[in-house]
């Protein structure tokens, strides 16, 4: 019996690591998409599906370009980039079908000093900002900083990250419980921090903020992809291990 429970655990958190990313999109776009590839983003390219039409957010002196240098680009020939300038800017977008449990998937690079303003992504419900992650001065430049409500906290990954490719990935569910992970992509570093934000939250929209200012400081940022949490698969491998851990005290 315990050689069985063991197998199908296995089995299941298997089928779980697999369903994460089997799971249909329920929002896409790329910079590599084509309304892109002349170079000039205007707030209505919509280069994939599931979003609403780009919206600012802060104008404060920056602005939005299409990244072709390979020191910006994250994965194919164009990202998305957001200049400081004089000041800050920050740019949303909007999901089509809101969701009070799900999966982002995003890709970006910080070429900030790290020394005026936080550089990151928000997430919102309606005008309401649930939490935002990236760098912050305060978290220096080996940590990703985060931000629910009142609460704030890090993720070391022991490493210079101004400049790194990252991929950000956040999993929240209807009760507000939610796991932010970040791992570098030309490198083995990784780390996640998890908390709850409250339930009754329905994500409306994303943010993409640079907060700081003077030239080349810039957020780039690509590949945003919105996907089902799949917690009904999680919740059997959560309800398995149990099962197996009460076995283990009952034979022990």
């Amino acid at each position: 019996m315990r050689d069985w429970l063991k197998g199908v655990l296995v089995v299941t958190i298997a089928l779980s690591a697999t369903t994460l990313w089997a799971q249909p999109l329920v929002a896409a776009d790329d910079a590599d998409n084509p309304p892109y590839a002349d170079n000039i983003w205007d707030l209505t390219d919509n280069g994939g599906f599931g979003f609403g039409n780009w919206y600012e957010i802060s104008t404060g002196g920056g602005g939005r370009f299409i990244a072709t240098a390979s020191f910006q680009v994250l994965e194919g020939n164009r990202s998305w980039g957001l200049y400081a300038g004089n000041g800050n800017y920050a740019i949303g977008r909007p999901l089509l079908d809101h969701r009070s449990s799900g999966i982002l998937s995003v890709l970006a690079r910080h070429n900030v000093n790290n020394e005026v303003g936080f550089t990151g992504i928000a997430v919102y419900s309606g005008a309401n900002e649930v939490i935002r992650f990236g760098m912050n001065p305060s978290s220096g430049n080996q940590a990703v900083f985060y931000q629910f409500g009142q609460n704030t906290g890090s993720i070391n990954l022991g490493i210079e990250l101004r400049g790194a490719p990252l991929r950000y990935t956040l999993t929240w569910d209807s009760s507000g419980n939610f796991v932010l992970s970040v791992a570098r992509l030309n490198g083995p570093e990784s780390g996640s921090a998890s908390g709850n934000w409250g339930g009754g939250v329905s994500v409306s929209a994303f943010g993409f903020l640079n907060y700081n200012s003077g030239s080349f400081q810039d957020l780039i940022f690509d590949k945003i992809e919105v996907v089902p949490e799949p917690a009904s698969i999680l919740a059997l491998g959560a309800g398995l291990s149990g099962l197996l851990t009460l076995r283990r005290r009952r034979t022990a």
